[in-house]
C-alpha cells in the first residue's frame, strides 16, 4: 500500500470513528462529557444543572450548562458514592440518594443532605419495613432510583424488578433513621429510574424503561399526598434508541429536561422534552 492509499484509509477510519461517536438517539440531544457518562441525577443551579455518576465514581457533583459543557466539579467531603441514583433539591439543600440496591442486599441505604455550597450537613438512613432478608435477589422490589423533594418530605418511587409496579414511600427531610412502609402502589409496568415535582404546577414526573430499552415518561397533574387515590400517571413513550434515561428535572419555567447515561453502546446526553410531540399510551 502506497503513502496516498495509507493516508486515504486513515481519513476513512477517522471519519468512521467520528460518526460512531457522534450519533445521538434524538437530533435535539446534547452530548455530555465522558466524565459524566453515567449521569444519574439532575438538579438546577442558577441557569445550569448539577448531575452525578452512579456507582464507581467519587462523591462529587458536576455542574454543566444547557449546552452540555462541564463547568465545575464539587467534592462532597464525608460522603461515599456506593450507588448514587438521584438528586433532589429544595430552597435550602440538595439531597443525594445513595439508594441503588440492584440485588436487594444493601443495609446502608443513605440520603445525603448537602448544603448549597456543597458541604455535607447530615444524612438520612433508611430501610424497608417489610424487607426481612438481604440475600441476593435479581427480582428485588427493594431497589430505588427516584428521589423527590415534596414539602417537608422526601419521596421514593421504587424500581420494582418483581412486579414492575412502583411503590411510593415518604419520610421526613430531617436527619435520622427511618423504617419505610409503602403508602401507595402505582401500576406503571416499568422500571422507574428518576422523578421530580414542581411546587408551582403540582406536576409529578417519573422516567422508566423496560428490558428492551424502550424509554418512558410518566406525568401526574395535581399530585398530592392527601389525594393519592386520585393520582393518575399518564404514560408516554420516548422515541429514543440506545438510551438509558436516568434523570429528570422540572425547571422554574416548567420545562422538563432529562439526561441519559452511556449504557453499552449508548451516548450520554442531555435533552429538553417537548411535551407537544409526545403521544400518550
Amino acid at each position: 500500500m502506497d503513502d496516498n492509499s495509507r493516508r486515504y484509509l486513515s481519513i476513512l477510519m477517522l471519519l468512521g470513528s467520528l460518526n460512531s461517536c457522534s450519533s445521538l438517539p434524538n437530533p435535539d440531544g446534547i452530548f455530555l462529557p465522558k466524565a459524566i457518562e453515567e449521569t444519574s441525577g439532575l438538579a438546577s443551579i442558577e441557569n445550569d444543572f448539577l448531575t452525578h455518576n452512579d456507582s464507581g465514581d467519587k462523591a462529587k457533583l458536576y455542574r454543566i450548562n444547557k449546552q452540555g459543557e462541564l463547568l465545575n466539579t464539587y467534592f462532597i467531603d464525608g460522603a461515599i458514592n456506593r450507588d448514587w441514583e438521584d438528586l433532589a433539591q429544595d430552597d435550602s439543600y440538595y439531597y443525594v440518594a445513595d439508594t441503588g440496591n440492584n440485588f436487594g442486599k444493601r443495609k446502608d441505604l443513605t440520603i445525603y443532605i448537602v448544603t448549597k455550597d456543597f458541604h455535607l450537613k447530615d444524612s438520612i438512613k433508611i430501610q424497608y419495613a417489610k424487607q426481612k432478608t438481604f440475600k441476593k435477589d435479581k427480582k428485588t422490589k427493594y431497589d430505588a432510583e427516584a428521589l423527590v423533594a415534596y414539602g417537608d418530605s422526601l419521596l421514593i418511587f421504587s424500581k420494582n424488578r418483581k412486579s414492575y409496579d412502583t411503590h411510593l414511600y415518604a419520610f421526613p427531610k430531617k436527619a435520622g433513621e427511618y423504617s419505610l412502609s409503602r403508602i401507595k402502589k402505582f401500576t406503571v409496568k416499568t422500571l422507574i429510574t428518576a422523578g421530580d415535582f414542581s411546587n408551582k404546577s403540582k406536576r409529578m414526573v417519573l422516567t422508566g424503561y423496560l428490558p428492551d430499552r424502550s424509554q418512558y415518561l410518566f406525568i401526574a397533574e395535581n399530585f398530592s399526598l392527601k389525594t393519592l387515590d386520585k393520582v393518575i400517571f399518564n404514560r408516554y413513550r420516548l422515541a429514543f434508541k440506545k438510551a438509558q434515561v436516568e434523570a429528570i428535572k422540572i425547571l422554574e419555567d416548567e420545562s422538563i429536561w432529562i439526561s441519559s447515561e452511556g449504557e453499552g453502546s449508548a451516548t450520554p446526553f442531555l435533552q429538553k422534552i417537548d411535551l407537544t410531540n409526545l403521544k400518550q399510551e
